[in-house]
């Protein structure tokens, strides 16, 4: 029962309502514009000026019918995933040959331009319908003791005013059950229309799976050359340099031991120099601390070395998966780097969880935002890594306010 009064909270209502009316208005303009403009481009297109005003036609009912999936939120809670086939990279023809192969776009067509018309506005004049007999009925105490006399609302006796006084609320009630009901039915129907088919979903799911593989190789790609170059210029000079004041060292052990121990002594420093460069990179590469202790530990050692102060906040009552412990420490570490470096803030947070099975990342600062994911950039390589399993990354970075890195990671 109670989530059956769920449907019926009065914010519910309230969007049920919007959404039944907003219809009736949408029918009057899809029917008028979109069937003008059809028409008008088939019975020119023998004179080639039809052809550009199909092609504006498809592409605008193609809007309408997104427009229509985010609509559908209002009494479905959610967003209709989009139906259409992703098109083709380049080439114009191909693109638009793509479009017309597309059977969601005339699904489109035949949900904005017929179905759901006719359906919003039968709904429509049932919904105000209800409503206005409704509400007539539940006035009827107020208007009856001005009516004239002889009317038939004047010659109401005082238990007949009553009477249709309580109809009238039970109306209100109908008013309200039938509203929730054809709304949701509207947006049932946009749904069965609108919503991609088992092969269009599986179609977008193998191009996702071939996009986060694609972004997954080239990050793996990119960290490996990073490890060679920071490899290559930093420990590998270090060690050679090592190695030759040694050698030096070893020639003038016998005539000159002074010298040999001056060598040796900066031989020594230069090697711990190298171990230092070394354990820094093993630590980029795979810190042994998140290993052994977990994220809280691992998070608490980032926030140390970060320049800002930042406060943790890592509420995990168990460990997750090892591939999303290590993607989540690295959505922060290179946020927290990126915040150290580029965001001039004075303060960070930090904050994990678990929610309905998924690891949520979140690190904020008060900076001065305007970070964006851009191709090649750390950002992109953190959002690769993450969709790789099949998670999310969002970055909300308003100008002068602030950065938010969301990460959200499946952990079933």
């Amino acid at each position: 029962m109670p989530a059956v009064l769920h449907q019926f909270r009065p914010a519910q209502l309230w969007r049920d309502t919007l959404y039944v009316f907003g219809g009736i208005i949408l029918a009057a303009f899809w029917l008028t514009v979109l069937w003008t403009l059809v028409s008008l481009g088939v019975g020119l297109a023998v004179l080639t000026v039809g052809v550009p005003i199909l092609f504006f036609s498809l592409l605008l009912w193609r809007w309408g019918a997104n427009r229509e999936r985010e609509r559908a939120t209002l009494v479905l809670g959610a967003p209709i995933a989009n139906a259409h086939r992703p098109l083709p990279p380049q080439g114009f023809w191909k693109r638009w040959g793509a479009r017309f192969r597309d059977p969601a776009t005339w699904k489109d067509l035949l949900f904005l331009g017929l179905v759901g018309p006719i359906v919003w506005v039968v709904f429509g004049a049932v919904v105000v319908a209800l409503w206005a007999a409704a509400l007539a009925a539940l006035l009827t105490p107020v208007f009856s003791g001005s009516a004239p006399d002889g009317s038939w609302l004047g010659g109401l006796r005082p238990a007949e005013v009553v009477g249709i006084a309580v109809a009238g609320l039970v109306g209100i009630v109908l008013a309200l059950a039938a509203t929730r009901g054809l709304a949701a039915a509207s947006g049932a129907l946009a749904r069965s229309l609108l919503a991609p088919g088992d092969r269009a979903a599986l179609e977008a799911r193998v191009a996702e799976v071939e996009a986060t593989r694609a972004g997954a190789v080239e990050s793996a790609d990119a960290r490996l050359r990073r490890i060679e170059r920071d490899l290559h210029d930093g420990a590998q000079h270090r060690l050679a340099y090592v190695a030759m004041e040694l050698g030096r060292a070893r020639e003038k052990l016998a005539d000159d031991p002074e010298g040999a121990d001056r060598l040796i002594a900066e031989a020594h420093q230069e090697s711990k120099k190298a171990m230092v460069e070394l354990r820094d990179l093993a630590r980029g590469i795979h810190p042994s601390v998140l290993t052994d202790r977990g994220l809280d530990a691992a998070v608490s050692a980032l926030a140390e070395r970060c320049p800002v102060p930042v406060d943790v906040d890592v509420a995990l009552d168990r460990r997750p998966p090892p591939a999303v412990e290590t993607a989540a420490y690295y959505v922060i570490a290179e946020a927290l780097t990126n915040i150290g470096k580029h965001a001039g803030a004075t303060h960070a947070d930090v904050r994990t969880r678990y929610d309905d099975g998924r690891l949520v990342v979140e690190v904020a600062d008060d900076g001065s935002g305007g970070a964006r994911r851009t191709a090649g950039s750390g950002l992109d390589g953190l959002a690769q890594r993450v969709e790789a399993l099949d998670g999310t990354l969002a970055v909300d970075s308003p100008g002068g306010v602030g950065t938010t890195v969301r990460a959200e990671l499946p952990c079933r």
